[in-house]
């Protein structure tokens, strides 16, 4: 087991050969201000590299006469940040040339430099210093590292915590919308309210909540267009069948603040379809399309049409209902664009013209794996529509 390291060690290991040659080169480098531990073998060595060092200071005689096994295994396993100087002083008249020894040692060794004797004590302590120059460098990157993977290590935790406080929220915000709508069924019943406007308050509190849902599952990064109208449209084509309302259009995600609101667009628009427009006959169907604008410079565009077909001939209203007053002023400044509703003779049209602004919709927090039922969210709704009666 490695020792705990001490701060950045820059001590020069000397294992001791035969001969004084470790006690003069310790004696040296210490008058130079170098610090020298003298080790009497390999293993010595070994030992003293665990507890940190800057670099090694080996006599070849010392490799020739021991085995470096040992040492050549903790250099293969020593840190990334890591690439431990050694200072070979090679035979007398040896050079890389006529010492086949030498490269053996470089390519076992690693980071090695050799220094041919005799040298002059100048010589050694350059080559020493060059050394530990480089072996400081490399502190300095393992500085960094710790550095980097304390923050990653916090950046983690923050995760995790910041998860657990939005599933919190969700769950708190789904509460709180089932209480809303449980005081408002109550106080309209005990008020006398009618059955219809307790209805119609409580359709668009689930609504509200169904779309709260679809955000919550995407951890409020946003959401699929697609699977924003499907749910919204559920509970009316659950009573008059899927093809009754048919939806379209290509994969768009828009945020938060967009899915509500075209959730909440939907709900009105199919509650008054099934009221006096094309879903109070059996004849009649409603096709949801939508298609994304490129806006170049600008903001992409997103235009979706609600249009009613097949239903009883239509009359402009003569005064908005509060489902309109929704659509058209609440909603729009909610959709960033516009909402318009005409009333041609066959059937309600309603245009919607929203700003997908890129800078509005934020990335989650902790991403979710993605599921099959997230895969189809993403793929081209295209669903038929009956053939006129």
């Amino acid at each position: 087991m490695t020792l705990a390291p001490s701060a950045s060690s820059e001590r020069t290991l000397v294992p001791a050969p035969m001969g004084r040659d470790a006690q003069i080169a310790a004696k040296i480098l210490g008058e130079a201000g170098i610090e020298a531990t003298v080790c009497c073998d390999l293993s010595h060595l070994i030992g003293e590299l665990r507890r940190e060092a800057g670099l090694a200071l080996i006599v070849e005689e010392v490799l020739h006469d021991q085995d470096y096994g040992d040492l050549s295994r903790w250099i293969e396993t020593q840190p990334a940040w890591s690439d431990f100087p050694i200072v070979i002083l090679a035979q007398r008249g040896g050079g890389l040339e006529r010492n086949p020894a030498a490269g053996r040692f470089s390519q076992v060794l690693g980071n090695v430099v050799f220094l041919e004797r005799p040298f002059h004590p100048t010589t050694l302590v350059s080559v020493v210093q060059t050394a530990l120059r480089g072996r400081r460098r490399q502190y300095e990157a393992r500085e960094r590292l710790e550095t980097l993977r304390a923050a990653v290590e916090r950046q983690k935790k923050d995760q995790t915590h910041l998860r657990l406080l939005i599933n919190e929220l969700n769950h708190r915000v789904k509460n709180t919308l089932a209480t809303v709508q449980s005081i408002v069924t109550q106080t309209l019943r005990s008020g006398g309210a009618p059955l219809a406007t307790r209805d119609t308050l409580t359709s668009r509190i689930v609504a509200l909540s169904k779309a709260h849902d679809v955000l919550t599952d995407e951890q409020w990064s946003g959401a699929d267009l697609a699977q924003i109208a499907a749910q919204a449209a559920q509970p009316f084509r659950m009573g008059l069948g899927e093809a009754r309302i048919s939806l379209k259009g290509p994969p768009v995600r828009v945020p938060p603040k967009t899915a509500i609101a075209v959730a909440l667009a939907l709900h009105e628009l199919a509650t008054n379809a099934v009221k006096y427009g094309a879903l109070s006959t059996s004849e009649g169907w409603v096709d949801f399309s939508w298609d994304l604008a490129a806006g170049g410079d600008e903001p992409d565009e997103l235009i979706a049409t609600w249009r009613e077909c097949g239903g009883p001939r239509v009359t402009p209203p003569t005064r908005a209902g509060f489902g309109t007053r929704l659509i058209e002023r609440g909603l729009a400044a909610d959709l960033n664009g516009e909402v318009s509703i005409a009333y041609p003779p066959d059937g309600v049209v309603c245009t919607i013209r929203a700003r997908l602004d890129p800078d509005q919709d934020t990335e989650p927090l902790v991403v979710p794996p993605r599921t099959r039922s997230a895969r189809r969210a993403v793929e081209p709704v295209s669903e038929g529509r009956p053939a006129t009666a």
